[in-house]
This record gives structure tokens, sequence and C-alpha cells, in this order.
């Protein structure tokens, strides 16, 4: 045990005194600069969702934010702000624990992932030195919350303290601008905002076609942002009102970029890039590198944000801690100094993808380890029925001489990506094959690489397998155990699995390996390999006694012949095999049915029966908002796929 958490930069001694009592713990590291625990500062986070930099004080020229504006002029506006992931709950998991969601196993949304005592969140830390901390009221961590709040609801606020001198930490999440309330269009939503956007008048990314509906829902969302804008104020103006504005470090920031096509989900600046804003009072002015009102392109990640609140209430930083502040007193905290941020996609909803990527002050590179999958594919998250934008990038996905843009969203992923943000912002040119930027792709790569091995990045696992392995202990301890993951192992097999029509060779000599995650990415492979060479080895994998291996190989055998009716019987016995007891098994193999298409025709039956299993009260078809609802939402499209009518609208 020492060897192994030393080896991680907690040793055994550290590892004791986080297990000492919080009172004890308190006294043990003191109150650090600050005399008594009334001397700290409050940190209120005021966070919205869904949300790119659309603000005034970013330059938009259409976003009505009167009071964001106002509050940038008296705070610290970061231009290199990223979420590290492009979706709700892993970037959630990040922010509140300092450590990567794939370190953690929560890259992948909604899922229930056993946490280590090793990893203590920060309302955790900030509790055991005297903050009364509240959330009102989302977490969406992929773990339990349990424990970790003063107060976790919808009347959680900081005027519930029993002391008024005790230091508060609130989180304050505005929902508004969410995906769902984007995309659903009920203007009845807005309380006191009447002046709504002309669709007319809005611009489009270019990587949009010129399209009422676009235009539409584009507009609708930067009405929403105006009345968030108004609801921030109301938070503003109650620490005011209080008398606590100038004890109190204020930050804003939204999740990760705007529900919209190409925002969240997907792996560009559109997806993780977000505002990021901090207004240090007077009184604690000497935290800050720049005083309020200044602008800085200093990079920032999710996984910095709790290393940095804890700089600022001079609170020790558990050496384990990922991320690094980028405030606080540089004479007792290390700041932040790399010139990297690391960005991750994996499953959102029941889309999977494996998908990472590192950016720099210029350049930004991705690299897609299930490169023949698109972003875009059929799936009831991409339905237009529930989303407006997706209408006219479904009529236009075939005809890529009319809006290649939009075609490309539907196109299987290029093995790599590289695009020079300076002079391509929107990222539409992908320079991974220009020989003049070969040394800027190479050292990208190299540190990308070097990060996942370093945090031992847990997606590389299948999901299924990942929970079977931390079966009783954490994914973070197992992810740090050699025996249980080889983490040198798996990637190098991503990597062969992930070229460009891997060699035959390769993928049989991973076939071979008793490492399941191994087999995994050799069946992988299969999907990915030239057609017509890969009969045996696909056969070989479909009886392994792995389901994870043996669904993906599967869903090969399947695209290749759908005739093969002993394939498909063993994707139906693997999801009614593990619905109730191992439902990630159950998701990925749901996941190959929805993507072999009318091959799944004669499964039908079972699939109705699986449904009426899981049927619930979630928009009135499925039992939860987690892995039951994820299958439903596979099992739906292969409805979809085969032609079956269903009522798919969310209730």
């Amino acid at each position: 045990m020492n060897a192994l958490h030393e080896r991680d930069g907690l040793s055994y001694p550290a590892m004791r005194l986080c297990s000492l009592s919080p009172c004890f713990l308190a006294l043990l590291v003191g109150l650090g600069s600050f005399t008594t625990a009334a001397d700290r500062p409050n940190i209120l986070w005021i966070t919205c969702e869904d949300m790119s930099p659309f603000i005034g004080a970013y330059g938009d020229p259409v976003a009505d934010t009167p009071n964001l504006d106002a509050f940038a002029e008296r705070a610290v506006r970061f231009t290199r702000a990223w979420s590290n992931m492009p979706i709700c709950a892993p970037a959630r998991s990040t922010l509140i624990t300092g450590h990567y969601a794939t370190s953690l196993g929560t890259m992948n949304l909604r899922s229930q992932v056993p946490q280590s005592s090793h990893v203590r969140p920060l309302p955790v830390l900030l509790r055991e030195v005297g903050y009364y901390c509240t959330n009102n009221v989302k977490t969406d961590y992929n773990f339990s919350p349990a424990g970790m709040w003063d107060d976790l609801s919808t009347i959680a606020h900081w005027r519930n303290r029993p002391d008024p001198e005790t230091p508060f930490f609130h989180v304050h999440n505005i929902m508004l601008t969410h995906e769902g309330r984007t995309q659903a269009l009920r203007h009845e939503e807005f309380e006191d905002h009447t002046n709504h956007l002309n669709p007319a008048e809005v611009p489009l990314p270019p990587y949009f076609p010129d399209h009422p509906k676009m235009r539409e829902v584009m507009a609708h969302h930067y009405d929403l942002i105006g009345q968030m804008d108004r609801l921030v104020q109301r938070v503003l103006d109650q620490l005011e009102a209080d008398g606590l504005a100038g004890d109190t470090i204020v930050f804003f920031f939204s999740d990760h970029g705007s529900g919209l096509p190409r925002y969240k989900r997907w792996l560009y600046e559109t997806g993780l890039k977000v505002p990021l804003l901090v207004h240090v009072p007077e009184r604690f002015a000497d935290l800050s590198r720049w005083p309020n009102g200044s602008v800085t392109d200093e990079p920032v990640g999710f996984v910095d944000l709790p290393a940095t609140v804890l700089a600022l209430a001079d609170v020790p930083i558990p050496d384990v801690m990922a991320g690094r502040p980028i405030m606080g007193d540089p004479a007792k905290v290390k700041l932040r100094n790399s010139r990297y941020l690391f960005g991750s996609r994996d499953r959102a909803d029941d889309i999977e993808a494996v998908s990472r990527s590192v950016r720099d002050e210029r350049f930004h590179y991705i690299r897609h380890y299930q490169p023949f999958r698109p972003y875009i594919r059929p799936a009831l998250v991409f339905h237009p029925i529930n989303k407006g934008m997706f209408v006219p990038l479904w009529e236009l996905a075939d005809r890529a001489q009319d809006h290649p843009q939009v075609a490309r969203m539907f196109a299987p992923l290029p093995h790599e990506e590289l695009y020079d943000l300076k002079a391509d912002p929107d990222e539409l040119h992908n320079l991974a094959d220009e020989p003049a930027f070969a040394i800027d792709k190479a050292r990208l790569s190299s540190a990308l690489r070097e990060h996942i091995l370093g945090i031992r990045d847990t997606g590389f696992l299948p999901e299924g397998e990942m929970m079977r392995r931390a079966a009783h202990d954490s994914v973070f301890d197992m992810a740090r155990d050699p025996n249980r993951f080889d983490i040198a192992a798996v990637l190098a097999a991503a990597e062969i699995a992930s070229k460009p029509q891997p060699a035959v060779a390769d993928l049989t000599m991973l076939a071979q390996s008793p490492d399941a995650a191994v087999r995994y990415w050799a069946a992988l492979g299969l999907l990915n390999a030239p057609a017509g060479k890969v009969s045996t080895l696909a056969d070989r994998l479909l009886t392994d006694s792995n389901p994870m291996v043996a669904s993906i190989a599967a869903e090969a055998v399947l695209r290749r012949d759908p005739r093969r009716e002993d394939a498909l019987r063993t994707l139906v016995k693997i999801v009614e095999t593990f619905i109730e007891t191992e439902p990630t098994i159950t998701l990925r193999a749901a996941r190959s049915l929805s993507e072999i298409g009318e091959a799944a025709q004669p499964a039908i039956p079972q699939v109705r029966t699986l449904l009426e299993q899981i049927k619930g009260p979630v928009w009135n078809h499925y039992r939860n908002w987690g892995y039951h609802m994820f299958i439903g939402m596979s099992l739906d499209q292969v409805l979809v796929n085969c032609g079956v009518s269903r009522n798919l609208e969310r209730n």
C-alpha cells in the first residue's frame, strides 16, 4: 500500500492524516494566514448550464447580458477556460474533486461510479476548516453527493448559516440555458425578458446551414441567456444586500459549451470553452495575480478550480489532487504553470466514444480512438422530434455539396485533428496531415499520450469492464493497481485498433491477450479494418468469454453480413442477461443493436419485451435517469431503424 500511494503523490502518513477527525485536522493544519475562520473569504460560485461565452463582455455582438458585462468590468475575465469535458456530469465530477473524470472513472454520462476515500471533494475539505457549504441545487457528479454538503436543496443559501460569522462556500446553479430548454422553444419560461431576439438578426456560425429552424433555436438560446443574466444579478444583489460583497470571492462560469450541435458533446472549443469571470474584493486583492477588470489568457481547466478555491481559503491542497490553483498566495502554493489544457469525450447519453484532446496557446490537437463512428448517428439524442436544430441537419446530411460542414458532422471521425486556433478559431480546417505542422502535431500528441498514462485514464476500459474491475472498491484505486489495469498495454491496443485500416495481423495479436480490455480493442479494430479480411478473427471474438468483447465482435460480424443469426442472438442474449445485474454491459450490447440498422429486425419481439421491462416514469418511457434510460434510448432506436412506430416525444 505504501509504495502504491507514494507513487501517486500521497504518502502513507498523508493517508493517515486524511483519516483524522475534522476537528483535530483543523487544529493540526491551523488557520494559515487567517487569524480566525471568520477572516477567510466567502466563496460564491454562480454557475449556468450549456453555455459558451455568448456574453457581451466576451465580444458577442448579439448577447443581451448587461449584468454580466458590468460584473466582468470588476472581475478577471479568462479567455482560455475549459470545462475539460463537453457534457455535464463528467465536467461536474472534475469540478467538485479537482481530478480528471477519466482518472475517477466518471467520464461517462449519468453513471454511478464508486469513489475512493483518497478523493476528497472540495466541500468536504472546506467544511473541515469551518466553512458552511451549500449547493442550490444540482450535483450530477456521477457519484453520490451524500455527506458532502451542509445543505443540498432548493432552499440552500448562505443566509441559513447558524452563525453569521461563519465563512461560506455556496454554489448557485441556474438551469435556464440548458439544452432541453434551448431546443424546446418554450417561451412561457421567461419571467421578465420581453425583448426577444429576431431570428433573422441572429448571426450563425459557418458550420450551421442558414435555415429558419437554426435561427429560431439560436435566437431562443440568446433569449434564455438574457433571462439568465438577470437571475445572476439577483444573486449578486442578495450578496450586496447582506453586506457580504466585500468579503466574498465570486466566480461565474458555465458547465460546458452551449446545448447546440457541434457544441455540447463535441470535443472542439465550442464544446469545451466556457466563460469564466472571477471577482476578488479589495480585501483579498493580494490573492490574485490580476487586478479586477483585467483580461488574461491564462489556461485554466475545471480540474484547477477546486485547488484554486482551497488556495484562496488558505486550505492545504491534497498532493493527490490533479489540478493546480490559478490564484492564491504564491508564497504558499504552487500556482498552475502548464501551457496545456486537456479534454476528453466518452459516452454521452447512449452514444459511445473515446476521444482525447490537448491545446496550447495556439493549437488544438484531437485524437479519436473510435474513428469509424461519427459524431451524429442514428440515436434519439439527435432525433429532430425533440431537438429542432437537427431537422435541417438531417435534411442536409447526405448533401455534402450543399453544406460540407454539415456532412462532416455525419461522417466517420478522422484519426487525428489539428487546428490553428489563431488562424482558424472555428476549427474548420484540419491540419493533421499537413507536413508544415508535423512538429506541432508530434509535440501535442506526445503531451497527450503522457497525460493519458500519467492520470491512468480509465476511459480506455470498456465501461462494464471498468465497473467489474472496481467491484467492492473505487475506480480511482483500481486504476492505480497495475495488476488490475495495465494502462500502457491497453493504450497501445487502442492506438493500434484506431489506426486507419489496422493490420489484421496486429488485431489478431491483440485478440490473444489474457487482458479482456486489450481483446476489446481488438474487436473494436474489426469495425475499422479493411472489409473482407477479418471474418475468422471476428468469429473467434464472437464467442469470447467477456460479453463486452463478444458484443463488439457481433456488431462487426453483422455489419459485414446482416444475415448472421448467431451474431444477433449473441447481442440479444447479452442485453437480456445483464439488464438488471450489470446494466453497463447491457448498454454496450444495446448500443450495438442500434448500430446495425435493419439487421436487428428479427429481434424486434425481444426488444419490445425489454422496453416493457424497463418502462417507468422518465418521459413516460424509462425506469430511471441513468443506465436504464440509456438502454431504453438505444432499444427505441432499434425500433426506429426497423420502421416500427413509437411515440418518442419527451413528456
